[in-house]
């Protein structure tokens, strides 16, 4: 077995993984580590960021797009603490993002005694935003905690790790056996619940499927498409599934969250008349569903890598526990013997519920709509658009099409801001040769505006929508709707962010309409450096055109 530190063991324990991306922010505590991540740079290519808090937010765009783990090395205490937010949407996104940080020396490991950057029980603060977590003592035995981590990832419902190393463990040497990965075992049906979901399917007059963002963690966005023409079943996504099933098939009925109740769109009305729903790998948010008052059918099927979650929202009639890719291909098998009984007007009614879906967004979202189409329009079929927790995102989850999977990113039901300008970052080291487009508010985008240094330094090209309305868009609508318009706290003194932008070198343009808009879009997708676009929306979102 080789002689090597600390340090070096966690870069050839990721080595032994096939990682290929870091992002850090080095520390006197990780020193080590980036010693030996000094001599991979032909290997692996490191990102620095300016905050851990937009440094996990990298790792979760970055794994989001590529499908592959985000990894983020911290310092322990404040830099790990600092990344909590990102943290917690890794966990709820169930996100592949592995977080390794330091902790005090062995032996002052929550001593109180005053350790440089010691924390008081660092593991208990990531128990809450990780799937599971791990202080390393035994440097023999670091391979055994990475094995673990990425094992942890390719079984069940994935969620984000954190190992923590002791600081003078890093600079220990010692034998170390780096272990190869090892195939990971993925959650199988249960054979009777397959035939259950199978026959009940075949029998089924008016199916819906719904999905979440399962079906792409899975790859099994071909086994759906086959399944819905299979049955010439409509699939409506839920805002974290878009992109699963393109939205110009004609099947495809876009997001059912939020515009999926009644009195918002005729979607509403139609799933109240399925007489089956099939749920694959949403978790059915409460706050997108129940809380907006979406009922659904009585029959509901639902399949999911983690057990916990069917029927937690809704009561399944049947629940399938297993790899989306798996059951889906069980369930295709046996219906490939059985003839469905769809009802034959149905696609016409299909058909029709589509034309009605647009034409309730148009009359909802007028400009809204014609902006995001506007802004669609010069973007390639596959281009990402990663957004933040803003009044336009969540217009473009519902009025943008997206037709590949993994091309629209937003913040799940943790919605912390700050989100999209980091991730849209790493979505871009992922996929360099894809256009990305950042969504992004005027407050939340300053959450992490010191990225733009990190975007320059490293080559970095996204194209960064910056809506600015001098306000906490979504709040102090609530303020003017329900409260009067009593406002306080919601309005916001901005800087320039051209003049900024153009601070730190990154070129910036400001627009005023939806020409200037698509015009100035269109000129920056092809250029090879990032590019900020404000969007000036003095009246609001709505109001723009």
């Amino acid at each position: 077995m080789p002689l090597m530190t600390g340090g070096k063991a966690v870069v050839e324990c990721l080595k032994a993984h096939n990682v290929d991306t870091i992002f850090g922010i080095i520390s006197t505590h990780t020193m080590y580590i980036y010693d030996a991540l000094y001599h991979e740079q032909a290997n692996i290519r490191f990102i620095g960021g300016r905050h851990e808090h937009a440094l996990g937010f990298m790792a979760d765009g970055y794994s989001r797009v590529t499908g592959k783990p985000g990894i983020m090395f911290t310092s322990g205490g404040p830099g790990a603490a600092d990344s909590m937010g990102s943290m917690g949407e890794a966990y709820h996104a169930s996100s592949k993002v592995l977080q390794v940080t330091a902790n005090a020396e062995q032996g002052l490991i929550d001593s109180g005694k005053g350790a440089i950057h010691e924390a008081k029980d660092q593991l208990g603060m990531f128990r809450s935003v990780t799937g599971w977590n791990a202080l390393i003592n035994d440097l023999e035995a670091m391979p055994d905690y990475f094995l673990e981590a990425f094992q942890r990832f390719e079984s069940g419902r994935p969620r984000p790790v954190e190992l923590e190393v002791p600081t003078d463990l890093f600079a220990k040497e010692a034998d170390v056996e780096v272990i190869p990965p090892r195939d990971a075992a993925a959650p199988t049906p249960d054979p009777a619940a397959i035939e259950k979901a199978a026959n009940a399917l075949k029998n089924a007059r008016r199916p819906i499927i719904w999905v979440g963002r399962g079906v792409m963690l899975a790859d099994a966005t071909d086994e759906l498409r086959q399944l819905a023409e299979t049955l010439g079943a409509p699939v409506t996504c839920a805002t974290t599934g878009k992109g699963a099933f393109p939205d110009d098939h004609p099947l495809g009925l876009g997001v059912g969250e939020f515009g999926g109740i009644r009195g918002d769109s005729p979607l509403g009305d139609f799933l109240d008349k399925a007489d089956l729903l099939l749920i694959i790998g949403s978790t059915m948010a409460y706050h997108r569903t129940i809380q907006q008052g979406l009922t659904l059918p009585d029959n509901i099927i639902q399949i999911d890598a983690d057990p916990a979650e069917i029927g937690k929202n809704y009561p399944a009639s049947i629940g399938v526990t297993a790899d989306a890719k798996v059951a889906l291909k069980q369930i295709i098998s046996l219906l490939d013997s059985k003839p469905v009984s769809t009802n034959p007007g149905y696609a016409q009614e299909i058909a029709d519920l589509k034309e009605g879906i647009y034409r309730s967004l148009v009359e909802q979202y007028p400009n809204e709509t014609r902006t995001l189409e506007g802004i669609r329009s010069v973007l390639d079929r596959d281009a990402i658009v990663v957004g933040d927790a803003t009044v336009p995102n969540y217009r473009a989850s519902r009025c943008m099409p997206f037709y590949e999977p993994n091309t629209y990113i937003g913040p799940n039901s943790w919605a912390g801001l700050g989100f999209g300008f980091p991730a849209g970052l790493g979505a871009k080291v992922g996929a360099p040769n894809k256009q990305v487009v950042v969504i992004t508010g005027d407050g939340g985008f300053q959450y992490n505006i010191q990225e733009i240094g990190t975007a320059l330094q490293y080559g970095i090209s996204p194209v960064v929508l910056i809506f600015n309305d001098n306000a906490w868009g979504v709040l102090k609508g609530v303020q003017r709707d329900t409260f009067n318009g009593r406002y306080i706290g919601t309005d916001l003194r901005n800087p320039d962010f051209v003049k900024l932008a153009e601070a730190y070198g990154a070129p910036a343009t400001r627009v005023h309409n939806l020409n200037e808009l698509t015009t100035t879009l269109a000129e920056a997708l092809a250029s090879d450096t990032i590019h900020l676009i404000e969007v000036a929306t003095p009246n609001g979102f709505p109001a723009f055109r």
